[in-house]
């Protein structure tokens, strides 16, 4: 049984994963479905009120009864918790259902482990203090995506036997089609895809894409694909974005579709996530088996996704500078993008292709 704080993060991130595991055992996903349906047969939804994001006390007490009266209720042994707000309240229910197995799967620290305030800091101090005792007490497990997140749950008192590194959810490389050997290189695109956070670096990625598109007028064009999370303090308002960068070249998609950011990914060259940490960026593995190249931060999650000056490059987080000096590079070098594009999708297919993932998973399930 999974626990997931909304459909939407199911349908995005765990539904190929999900399906796939529920050709072996039928599937339970606990999960805010907001109004949405889903009719694949061997998955059962339950729809429960999860608050969005907060880690409000209140919304904490609310939603953690919410799943201990799913808990309560049912026969199924192992349980999954992802992202750590959700893994919280399976931390907090892990001392009243012993019996159980609860499984931790972090697809990333997020907001509350990048955050330097003082109440931030007591909330993650408290939080690890919990969460080494579920794993100490109940033998709790706990799934990361890469390495960095793996040696910082190690250093902070967790049991390396229970900690487990599966790099991501699982993608059919099949869906993604290599176009980057057809594209016109006249104009060199680069694309954001993501939250639009603060955390995600797109405040430095539109303060290079200003410098750029001056110095090199006509030859390029920016899209950022992606919507508000008024639930995170990070979060950016697009219509202010669109007020600050006023530029015919830069296009604010707003939330789409997985088929229309396909599509994106089809149109543009380079790929940009210049975030502060990650789990593990899907978009950039997405855009990766799409063959595009990549511009990345040199921070957790980032680094399994690139070989630098492979498959593209890092710059240091936070630091617009860096990744205009990218940029420029790919325009001055237009025969690395296909270059690189090319072993992208290979290092992808490599290293994050469904079948791989899918069957770490299953074999959990198996124990």
């Amino acid at each position: 049984m999974f626990f997931i704080n909304n459909y939407s993060f199911y349908s995005t991130h765990r539904k190929e994963l999900i399906e796939f595991l529920s050709d072996y055992k039928r599937m339970f996903v606990v999960c805010n479905m907001k109004g949405n349906k889903d009719k694949f047969n061997r998955v059962s939804f339950i729809d429960t009120n999860f608050s969005d994001a907060s880690f409000s006390l209140i919304n904490i007490l609310k939603d953690t009864y919410l799943s201990f009266r799913v808990l309560f209720k049912s026969k199924e042994h192992i349980n999954f918790f992802v992202s750590p707000r959700i893994i919280l309240l399976g931390i907090l229910n892990s001392f009243l259902f012993r019996k159980k197995k609860f499984i931790y799967i972090f697809s990333g620290f997020g907001y509350l482990f990048i955050n330097q305030t003082l109440s931030s800091q007591l909330i993650r101090a408290v939080y690890m203090l919990l969460l080494r005792s579920s794993v100490f007490f109940n033998k709790s497990e706990c799934i990361v995506q890469n390495k960095d997140d793996y040696e910082f749950l190690k250093n902070s008192g967790i049991n390396k036997k229970h900690i487990k590194i599966i790099h991501g959810n699982g993608l059919n490389h099949k869906n993604f089609v290599n176009s980057n050997n057809s594209k016109n290189l006249s104009i060199v695109k680069f694309l954001f895809v993501g939250r639009l956070l603060k955390d995600k670096g797109l405040i430095e990625f539109l303060e290079s894409s200003k410098e750029i598109i001056k110095a090199y007028q006509g030859q390029i064009l920016i899209g950022v694909a992606g919507s508000s999370d008024k639930n995170n303090p990070a979060s950016l308002n697009q219509e202010n974005l669109k007020k600050e960068y006023d530029f015919e070249e830069i296009n604010f998609f707003g939330d789409l579709s997985q088929s229309e950011v396909m599509d994106l990914y089809a149109e543009y060259n380079v790929f940009v996530l210049p975030s502060y940490r990650e789990g593990l960026p899907r978009s950039a593995i997405e855009a990766s088996l799409s063959g595009m190249p990549l511009i990345l931060s040199d921070v957790p999650g980032c680094r399994e996704c690139l070989e630098e000056g492979k498959n593209g490059f890092f710059v240091r987080d936070r630091s617009a500078k860096e990744i205009l000096k990218k940029m420029k590079y790919f325009v001055q070098n237009k025969e690395k993008i296909n270059q690189m594009g090319t072993y992208s999708r290979k290092m992808a297919i490599k290293k994050f292709s469904g079948d791989k993932i899918f069957n770490e998973y299953l074999a959990i399930i198996k124990e």
